[in-house]
């Protein structure tokens, strides 16, 4: 797969992902309110790159909140 195609498919993944979760928060404000609709769009994404992506923003969240403390 070439560069091109490899971008195209992260674009189309985290797009997909982001419209996935903009409509889950709609229905979870509608239903529950605005404190329940918290959903993020890396709850929803499956390309291996940005789920890689994910894992490394967990853990520079983390040494970010312990040098906060």
């Amino acid at each position: 797969m070439n560069i091109k195609d490899r971008i195209k498919t992260i674009i189309d993944d985290y797009s997909t992902a982001n419209d996935e979760a903009r409509e889950r928060n709609h229905i979870l404000r509608f239903f529950k309110g605005p404190s329940e609709a918290a959903e993020s769009p890396w709850n929803y994404v499956k390309d291996p790159l940005l789920l890689k992506v994910k894992g490394h923003l967990a853990t520079l969240n983390k040494y970010i909140n312990k040098i906060k403390q």
